[in-house]
């Protein structure tokens, strides 16, 4: 028992891809190194990109072996040569793998410019993989520079990394570049169930689809996981079992808890989070889990429910696509705003669960607005529609005494303002001549409940920002976030927006977005109580109403 132990290879080291046929998901890669193969235009020196766990590195030694290989230089390397046997053992000399994040000073790469001048002694050419190159030090970088544009026609340098960016240009001009791509949902569904039949291990294809979801396009992640479920396990390997180990929530409880925001049951939502919290989960991870689902519900609706755009399984696409056609993009991305302020507060708090409590709350709130409520907003425009129509020197009837005795004091105003022309008493210039900063800071809070009435997601990006200015034409809002800058932007929600303030100002108005992290200090109470009266005074005291 002891020496099976001992023996015994992870599943992502015993089914590591040894020929190009193995690879999964990159063909574009293994097209252009076959085609070099076989037309013997093998480059000096490959820089592999790509994220962790794609097969730079598999396909880098299946390259070594390829050009050693003793039935070559050809397409796919034997793996029954010596030659080939002996680099996939990792016995020979001539075929190194450096790892640049413990070798990254300048000694190591002197040392390796003095080896490189030696010929091959076991195979027909040298190979220097280095691997996590962007770990190097700008020295070694510098000494490499030399040796990498003009090596030894014996030696082929192949690079790997997973950060591109960090690389000197330099360095990146003397190597082909070739892109490792993420690997497909389905891809490492259908080489997990491969594996799983080599293993004799069952597995059901919810569980392996919740793998390869969790995997995020990296096959050796997956098969970590695999292995790690199936010990687990007992049996055959369940959806349950992925989620036990991973410590994750299924994604019917968001389904549920959508549901409950669709029937306005807040209730049914906190006995869900109860649910989650007596279940042990981390409600730090929960919460990404709900960011990542809400964020399906989205691309649902935009793409139609396509499975290879969203990443999951079909029918699951079909089910979210329905239920993202009821909440409406608006909603979607108001509950989209919220959870990502959860996310920042949510990870040094200690009482997780009484922000979920509150963001919950906050998400329901938009959905109590009842039919009186709405009745009570429409009079409010109908008013200030009228009110509008007073400034631009059209009297309308009005529907209160109030409105026919203020025009007494309308020569108070003129001789305020040292203007000759009595015309100069008609309000319909005041909306231009005056500021309408103060009123629209003054009124914000109503027009904020009135933008929750009609749309929710406009509503909660507005809570990250502030009107900043407004001119006869624009109102500037100044956002703390570009996230909330860019939802506001949304044709939907700026019209929506726009209507609302255009009604009240009597002019159309355009809003215009822009976003500082720092958001400017409010003024003054004084300043704004004595900005309101004036506001007040100008447009004879109708704004007050509401």
């Amino acid at each position: 028992m002891t020496g099976d132990a001992m023996s015994y290879q992870a599943i992502y080291r015993r089914f590591r891809p040894q020929s190009f046929a193995d690879l999964v998901g990159q063909p574009g890669t293994v097209r252009i190194l076959q085609n070099a193969l076989d037309q013997g235009r093998l480059t000096h020196a490959y820089l592999f990109c790509g994220p962790r766990g794609t097969g730079k590195t598999s396909a880098a030694k299946i390259l070594a072996k390829a050009v050693n290989c003793e039935q070559g230089p050809a397409r796919e390397p034997c793996n029954q040569c010596p030659a080939c046997l002996g680099i996939q053992a990792g016995r020979v000399m001539d075929v190194l793998e450096i790892d640049a994040a413990s070798n990254r000073g300048i000694d190591e790469i002197r040392d390796l410019r003095e080896k490189v001048r030696y010929a091959a002694t076991e195979v027909r050419r040298k190979v220097y993989i280095i691997d996590e190159v962007h770990m190097l030090t700008p020295e070694a970088f510098n000494a490499l520079l030399k040796t990498l544009e003009e090596p030894p026609a014996q030696v082929l340098f192949i690079l790997a990394t997973t950060e591109p960016h960090k690389l000197p240009a330099t360095i990146i001009s003397r190597c082909q570049r070739l892109d490792f791509r993420l690997i497909g949902l389905q891809e490492i569904a259908d080489r997990l169930r491969e594996v799983a039949a080599v293993t004799e291990k069952t597995a059901t294809e919810e569980a392996l689809h919740l793998i390869a979801e969790e995997a995020a396009g990296g096959l050796r992640d997956a098969l970590s996981l695999f292995e790690q479920v199936a010990v687990f396990s007992e049996g055959e390997v369940t959806a349950d079992d992925v989620l036990t180990v991973l410590g994750s929530v299924s994604r019917d409880v968001f389904y549920d808890l959508t549901t409950a925001l669709q029937q306005d049951d807040l209730q049914a939502a906190l006995l869900l989070l109860k649910d989650v919290v007596h279940s042990g989960r981390d409600l730090h991870h929960f919460t990404h889990q709900a960011i990542a689902y809400y964020r399906d519900l989205m691309v649902a609706l935009a793409c139609e429910g396509d499975s290879s755009i969203l990443g999951i399984a079909p029918e699951w696409a079909l089910r979210l696509r329905q239920q993202a056609q009821v909440l409406g993009v608006g909603t979607i991305g108001g509950i989209l705003a919220e959870l990502h302020r959860l996310l920042t507060q949510i990870r040094w708090s200690q009482r997780p669960r009484l922000l979920w409590e509150l963001a919950l709350i906050r998400i329901f709130a938009g959905d109590t607005a009842t039919e009186n409520t709405q009745l009570v907003e429409k009079i409010e425009r109908l008013e200030r529609r009228l009110a509008c129509l007073e400034q631009g020197g059209t009297h309308a009837v009005a529907p209160k005494p109030a409105p026919v005795s203020t025009p007494l004091p309308t020569p108070k105003m003129i001789s305020r303002e040292t203007a000759p022309a009595s015309t100069k008493a008609y309000k319909s210039p005041a909306p231009d001549a005056a500021d309408p900063l103060p009123v629209l800071s003054r009124e914000w809070p109503r027009i904020l409940e009135q933008i929750k009435k009609e749309s929710r997601g406009a509503h909660g990006f507005l809570l990250d920002g502030r009107p900043v200015s407004c001119d006869e034409k624009i109102l500037q809002l100044e956002f703390a976030t570009d996230f909330s800058r860019e939802m506001m932007e949304a044709p939907e929600n700026r019209q929506c927006l726009e209507k609302i303030v255009s009604e009240m100002l009597g002019r159309e108005i355009s809003v215009r977005c822009r976003q500082n992290g720092a958001l400017p200090q409010a003024k003054s109470a004084n300043s704004r109580e004595e900005l309101a009266d004036s506001a007040v005074d100008i447009f004879r005291g109708r704004i007050v109403e509401g």
